[in-house]
């Protein structure tokens, strides 16, 4: 079988090309960088509904995968620990997890002074 030295010669250089190509599609632009985005009222709008509506199915579901581990006369009293919890939480959020997760501090952990 003769092979042709053409096609042997591409196939050869082929990862070298392929190299150069994806090069050259890496390099940075030239342009200045665009501005940050505005935030968008819209955006806005939909993440604060989406999170009503994921509060609205957790904290039911919590409060009735619990009080069906626990006999009749006491599924009241468990599915209203479950929605005290779900407050506490909250507060605690507001008061000082915001400010840990927002702030600038650490790499990991931020400090309290929005708190």
């Amino acid at each position: 079988m003769v092979r042709d030295s053409k096609v042997s010669g591409i196939v050869k250089a082929s990862p070298f090309l392929f190299a150069i190509a994806a090069l050259s599609f890496a390099t940075p632009a030239l342009a200045a960088d665009p501005a940050p985005p505005a935030i968008d009222t819209g955006d806005t709008a939909w993440m604060l509904t989406s999170t009503a509506l994921v509060l609205m199915m957790t904290i039911p579901g919590l409060a009735l995968f619990y009080a069906g581990m626990v006999r009749k006369k006491n599924v009241l009293a468990t599915a209203m620990q479950s929605f005290a919890i779900c407050c506490i939480i909250t507060v605690v959020w507001m008061v000082a997890g915001y400010s840990l997760a927002f702030s600038t501090g650490s790499p990991y952990l931020g400090d309290l002074s929005k708190a």
